[in-house]
């Protein structure tokens, strides 16, 4: 009975006055059942939508609609908000329509993930005006990325930056970051795993978020290590003054302490560690997580709810393939800058003397556990395509070889890349995916790019086309690990609420028409790890600022995205 007098009270607010029931709507959505992005259980009710505002929302039987949409047996939600994305910079180069985002029912993103790119537009300014002349499909939410301003502070060479900033560099750092949410950031992100990110200190990152806490932001990071170790060490090399070991619960404390030094709510971007080694650590982490809340500390999680990600995964250790020696290389990129001329050679030269040759194994039996194992570790290309979809426990089978041997053979026989071929590694376990989604703290992101038409990847992430049709297909309605009320919440109220938007993340008058329309009978993503340039289906209308960007389930070429600025305290008022 309390739950019915409550939902009494809620459509007792909602539902409009006489005279708004007889108005005439720009879109009125007609007869769905509205979760409106609180996590409350849905309602039936109409929506009236004015340029870009949700005006009226309940009984308008007596209105008229100007373009009228009948949502009997769909749900009406607020747009997704997508909370780590990477589109900015093909939206600059002109792709500035998003469909595999939109099809998917994401109207906002969060630009700038990772710290940025080289391709990283600054100041913030210059890339508000950028994208204000191109116009874009979605709502964009700007952050000042660490990599750029600690690149202009302390340049690019591996002697500048592969070391702890002098107080004198992050002063530097401290009014860049200044000028970022002076031009209308949202907060700080970075990645601690990337160039030049991975040379800071915590003192350095702590310092930068407490400029973003004069303003009211957040922080966000991709942490310092997904695993046992970083991405860019192996066992075997582990010698140089700024690869530290920090593992999973290091990185996680890390992030932690950010906030605590800056009084900022902080969030763990894309959250996955990697490898079976690390399955079960979610219940440490949720347990953490929960004590900081419990203190008065926000710490939010993001996450894509797939157990497998792209990455370019070298089984043979990148120092046993390259020319010399170089101090502090990284097992993931090439920085500092290595030369590969003689690859082959240079490999065959260190197999021969037994001690690198046992390094080298050790550091391939760790990287095939760090992306899941042998079984879990999947072909997408190869100079044979008959490996295409195998898994490496598949190729060693037939080979007859053991791991080393194998990665040696895949080296030796395969494409004129390190490695010798392309994975998908399906190193997540779905006992962390399900116990982080659970969690009332945990919002979604994509972590992928704009679907440009050219689809040659062999290497594109099922994510970038069905993302939010996996979670409500799979874990809502198939698995039953979230109800659709929690799941549509961590995409919209959850989302805006970190963000701090309060006139979006909810069906409610006043908010802005970003809205959603599916139906659940329909919808599902066929997008896989061989085959993920599908479209997702079932969103049958997705409006952003009370536009169409998808209309009858394809997507339309409206461009009303808007770059957003902040709702959150300032020290003074962003410049128009």
């Amino acid at each position: 009975m309390r739950a019915l007098a409550s939902l009494a009270a809620l459509l007792v607010t909602v539902v409009p006055p006489l005279e708004a029931q007889q108005a005439i709507y720009d879109v009125l959505i007609r007869n769905g059942r509205v979760l409106d992005g609180t996590g409350n259980p849905y309602f039936y009710a109409d929506v009236g939508i004015a340029g870009d505002q949700i005006v009226a929302v309940g009984d308008l039987s007596g209105a008229r609609g100007r373009r009228e949409i009948d949502a009997s047996g769909q749900y009406v939600t607020p747009g997704f908000i997508g909370l780590h994305e990477h589109i900015d910079s093909d939206i600059l180069r002109g792709h500035t329509r998003v469909p595999n985002y939109v099809t998917q029912g994401f109207t906002t993103a969060v630009i700038n993930a990772d710290g940025g790119s080289l391709n990283s537009i600054w100041p913030l300014s210059a890339q508000r005006d950028s994208l204000a002349k191109l116009g874009h499909q979605l709502n964009l939410v700007p952050m000042v990325p660490h990599g750029v301003v600690r690149r202009l502070v302390m340049g690019s060479r591996p002697e500048d930056v592969m070391r702890h900033a002098t107080e004198e560099e992050i002063q530097r750092m401290r009014g860049l970051v200044r000028q970022g949410m002076e031009d209308g950031a949202f907060g700080l992100t970075t990645g601690l795993e990337y160039n030049p990110m991975r040379y800071s200190s915590e003192h350095e990152v702590q310092e930068l978020a407490k400029v973003v806490g004069e303003y009211g932001g957040h922080f966000q990071a991709h942490m310092r290590s997904q695993g046992r170790y970083p991405k860019w060490q192996v066992p075997s090399h582990m010698d140089h003054p700024t690869q530290r070991h920090v593992d999973w619960l290091d990185a996680v404390m890390e992030v932690i302490d950010v906030g605590k030094a800056a009084n900022i709510p902080v969030m763990l971007d894309h959250i996955h560690p990697k490898g079976p080694r690390e399955w079960g650590i979610s219940r440490a982490t949720t347990q953490l997580i929960d004590r900081q809340w419990a203190e008065g500390y926000p710490v939010y999680i993001n996450m894509h709810s797939y157990e497998g990600y792209s990455a370019y995964v070298t089984l043979i250790p990148r120092w046993a393939l390259i020319k010399g020696e170089v101090p502090g290389q990284s097992a993931a990129d090439d920085f500092p800058p290595v030369s590969y001329d003689g690859m082959l050679d240079n490999l065959r030269e260190r197999l021969a003397d037994p001690v690198r040759r046992e390094m080298i194994r050790q550091d391939v039996e760790y990287e095939i556990i760090r992306q899941g194992g042998a079984e879990n570790l999947l072909m997408v290309d190869f100079s044979d395509p008959s490996y295409v979809g195998k898994t490496l426990a598949d190729v060693m089978l037939e080979l007859g070889k053991d791991e080393l041997e194998t990665a040696i053979w895949l080296q030796e026989n395969g494409l004129d890349i390190l490695g010798g071929a392309l994975w998908m590694a399906k190193a997540v376990g779905m006992i962390d995916i399900e116990e982080w989604m659970r969690q009332d703290y945990t919002a979604v992101s994509l972590d992928r790019g704009v679907d440009t038409g050219n689809r040659s990847s062999k290497s594109t992430h099922p994510g970038e086309y069905g993302t939010s049709g996996r979670l409500l297909r799979e874990f809502v309605f198939e698995r039953g690990t979230i109800t659709l009320p929690h799941a549509i919440r961590s995409m919209t109220g959850l989302s805006a609420q970190i963000l701090g938007l309060r006139d979006r993340g909810r069906i409610a008058p006043g908010m802005k028409a970003d809205v959603v329309v599916f139906d659940p009978e329909r919808l599902r993503s066929d997008a896989t790890y061989l085959n993920p340039y599908v479209y997702q289906e079932g969103m049958t209308s997705v409006l952003v600022n009370g536009q169409f960007v998808v209309d009858g389930e394809e997507a339309t070429d409206a461009l009303p995205g808007v770059l957003l600025a902040p709702q959150t305290k300032r020290s003074r008022p962003v410049s128009e």
